[in-house]
């Protein structure tokens, strides 16, 4: 008899996005993500210095 092996497959969600400047965007971005909860979200253009990036806001979408 073979032997029989279950799995299971975790899918991984991964986005990219141009958002052209990220201060304009972040709305969209927040509604989208709360929407689709990515694994990862990648992004690209968003015109802003690291001082000003809104990590926080993120930490808080998860």
């Amino acid at each position: 008899m073979p032997n029989i092996i279950i799995g299971i497959i975790n899918l991984m969600k991964i986005a990219t996005w141009n958002v052209n400047s990220l201060n304009v965007r972040f709305p969209h971005v927040q509604e989208w993500m709360e929407a689709n909860t990515p694994d990862i979200l990648a992004l690209q253009e968003i015109k802003q210095i690291n001082e000003a990036f809104p990590a926080s806001e993120f930490q808080k979408l998860g």
